[in-house]
This record gives structure tokens, sequence and C-alpha cells, in this order.
């Protein structure tokens, strides 16, 4: 059903890394889950209202809820669609991981809420009156949210969407719950053991734990989570076409949402003679990014410096460092860059996390070595927390190190 009014409605609808492809798709299962939710939600009401389940009533709510949810996930795709202003240069995608989160809040406390009445219904529980009828308005409910969850990971994965990854395992939660509602109504009805209140309190807790689970994979997103490995593969893939290419470093990918990605990072190459050569290999992989996702790159070329001297150097110095400080820390990986009469030297130096503490202590000491062994080198140091043992190993420069 999907498809067919993405081919009605979306205008160049294969083109799914588009950012505007990639909104209409997002619009068009919020508007689809709306119409779906608000449809269980009415049927459940009046299974509940007749059949006098609260647990059944409690679902209906949870439906009625994803409405809210879903209402708010459309209103984040149209915001986030506005593009880029005065105050925004990078537009506003992020309303819609803004508006996810805001629609997992109200999940939880309408989980908390259900919660207190299934208690309600625990402690002074009423007879529950079950049919055909009921049964299968309830499988009708699960083939749908079976649907929904289909739908919505499938589409979320490819416009990475968090609203409509958490909707999927909203979906998820909701067929489990309906499906456990639907025992316990037979089992109920078979044997006469009064746990419709406890099962609207098993569903409460689904929709608590969704909610929480929505929430905190928003809240990542929000802060700052690490680059898609897929996307991480694609670009190194681009740049080991070209033999000149020794490798790709210093890869960073800013996501501003709704499929706006802004990426940077260095080429390394290993002769000056080249360096044309390498200008002219960054200007075509930033147009075939561009073409193919649509994002900014920039890519800046280094001529690195691969020598022996250079690499037994900045070991030796490294190690005569961590060994008169007294840390336990260790080389993960270094690279030299020629710039003319100065050779920029990166360090990415692990340690445990008890030495964070002594981060500045470290990089002063190893400035200073350093500048006292030679004047010309200039020296960037990066921390990683990661386990150091005992035997302190040095790693080798990677041809793709990201």
């Amino acid at each position: 059903m999907v498809q067919l009014f993405a081919r009605l409605w979306i205008k160049d609808y294969k083109n799914i890394s588009s950012p505007t492809v990639k909104q209409a798709y997002a619009k068009l299962c919020s508007a689809l889950g709306i119409v779906i939710n608000l449809v269980l939600f009415l049927l459940k009401l009046l299974c509940g209202t007749i059949s006098g389940s609260a647990a059944i009533i409690a679902d209906g709510f949870n439906n009625l809820a994803d409405v809210a949810t879903t209402i708010l996930s459309f209103l984040g795709f149209i915001m986030a669609g506005i593009g880029a202003g005065k105050h925004h240069p990078f537009g506003h995608g992020r309303y819609e991981w803004l508006m996810s989160m805001f629609s997992s809040i109200a999940v939880m406390i309408m989980g908390f809420t259900l919660a207190g009445n299934s208690i309600g219904s625990i402690k002074a529980p009423e007879e529950v009156h079950f049919n055909y009828l009921i049964g299968f308005l309830l499988c009708c409910s699960i083939l749908a949210k079976s649907y929904m969850f289909l739908y919505n990971n499938r589409i979320g994965k490819q416009i990475n969407s968090s609203a409509m990854k958490s909707t999927a395992a909203d979906s998820i939660s909701d067929l489990l719950s309906t499906t456990a509602i639907l025992i316990a109504l037979i089992i109920q009805t078979v044997t006469g053991w009064s746990i419709d209140g406890w099962c609207g309190l098993f569903v409460s807790g689904f929709i608590i734990i969704s909610g929480f689970k929505a929430l905190a994979e928003t809240i990542e997103r929000i802060l700052g989570e690490g680059a898609d490995q897929d996307l991480i593969d694609r670009i190194t893939l681009l740049a080991g076409q070209y033999p000149a290419v020794y490798g790709v470093t210093n890869l960073i990918i800013h996501d501003y949402g709704l499929g706006h990605v802004v990426i940077s990072m260095h080429f390394d190459g290993l002769c000056e003679e080249q360096r044309p050569l390498l200008d002219t290999i960054a200007h075509d992989i930033e147009y075939a990014l561009y073409t193919e996702m649509d994002c900014t790159t920039t890519i800046q070329v280094d001529i690195l410096d691969v020598s022996e001297d250079t690499a037994n150097t900045v070991k030796n110095l490294v190690s005569t460092v961590f060994q008169r400080i007294n840390v336990d820390a260790k080389l993960q990986d270094f690279r030299a860059v020629k710039a003319q009469s100065i050779t920029d030297v990166t360090l990415t130096i692990a340690f445990p996390r008890r030495l964070q503490k002594r981060e500045k202590e470290i990089r002063k000491s190893l400035e200073e070595a350093f500048l006292s062994c030679n004047p010309d080198y200039r020296l960037t140091v990066r921390f990683v927390i990661a386990t150091v043992t005992q035997k302190n190993k040095f790693s080798k420069q990677r041809r793709n190190n990201t």
C-alpha cells in the first residue's frame, strides 16, 4: 500500500537519497499511521466497552497515544523541511529529533497513567465478556500493527529516520501486547481466572519500555552518535578506487537531520608531486558525494611523512615521555604531515579512564619533548578511553584510518 501511494504522490520516489523524497516518504508513512491507529483506537474502545475489559481499553488508549505521537512526528517532518535560514544555515532537519523526543515522553506518561488504571482493575476486578467478534477485531489489530512495523522499519532504515524507527519498535510492542490480551481473554473465558487487570498492567509496561527506548535513541542522536558504518565504507570505497590516495583520515560526518549531511575528511598522499592529482581526485569525490547523497563535502589533501626516521623518532619520544611520567598509556596511532618547513604530527593516545585527570599533564609533557627534539614539529594530541595492556604496542599507520 505504501509503495502504491508513493508512486502516486511522491515525485521521483525511487531517488531515496534526496532529502525532499525522504521528507515525502516520512509524511506519507506518518499520515497512514495516524489513520490506522485512529481506527484501531475506536475499534478497541468499542470492544473494551462491550466486553468490560480494562486491558482492551488500555490497549485502545495506547493506540490513541500512537495517534498523538505520530501527529507530533508529522509536524516534525514538516518543520524539518523548512530549509536553511539566516539563523540556521544547515536547515531545520533536527526538528524531527525534537518531536520524536517529545512524543516518546508522551508515550511514557500515557503508560504510567494506564498502569494506574490497571492496578485499580486488579484491586476491583469486573466481569469480562468475550465473543468471536471481539477476537476477530483483535486479530485484525495484530495484522495492522504487523504491517505498520514492516513499512516503518523498512522505510525508516532507508531514510535513516529516528522517528520512524521508533514507530516500528512501538508497533512490535503493540503487536505483542494485543496478542497477550487476546490470549488472556481466552484463558479468562475458559477458566474464569480474573487476569484482565494484570494483562492491562503488562500492556502498560510495554508502553513505558517502548517510550523509554525511543527517548534514549533520540537523545543519543541529538548528543551526537557515531557515523553510520555503511556511509563510512561507501566513502572509503570511493577513495580506494584511486591508487594515488594512500588513506582517508579525520573523517567527520555531521548529521543535521532529514538527509542533510556535511562531510569533511583528509586525503593522504606520499609524494608532493602528486598533490595536483590528489586535488583533482578530491574535487571528483566531492562532486560524486553531492550527486549521489546530496551532501556537502570538504576534502583536504595531506602529504604524509612515512620515513622510518620520523616513525622511530615519534615512537621513541612517546615511549620516553610515558616512562618518565609513569603512565600506562599507549600510542594507538600517529600520522606526520609535511607542511613546507613544518611537520604536523598527530598522536592518538589510548589510556584507561582513571588517567583522564592527567590528560593535560600528558599533553604538555609530549609537547615539550617534541619541541625539544625538533622545533619544526607541531604536535596535536588526541585521547581515547581504552584498556591498555602491559605490553606497549605501537600501531602502524593504516591505509583507511577513519
